[in-house]
């Protein structure tokens, strides 16, 4: 995908991440009884946000990347 489309990409996932970790979204997963890998449900919640963040940036970084250096991706690579 083109750096363009990966920054609007970007953009639309941190603004729904900013909604998903404050409280009208967050106090529907605020139950601290079903642990999820060992954390309670709202702290597995944002560690989900967090590392699907760390996808999309580490995503539009490697987009920047190319279109500074003007390559194409490699075979098997998105």
């Amino acid at each position: 995908m083109s750096l363009q489309t990966w920054q609007r990409i970007a953009w639309a996932y941190h603004l729904v991440f900013a909604a998903a970790v404050t409280w009208p979204v967050q106090a529907l997963v605020n139950d601290p009884a079903p642990f999820i890998l060992g954390l309670p449900r709202q702290m597995a919640w944002c560690a989900a946000w967090l590392l699907g963040s760390l996808v999309v940036l580490w995503r539009l970084d490697s987009a920047r990347a190319r279109a500074v250096l003007g390559t194409t991706p490699a075979a098997g690579e998105r």
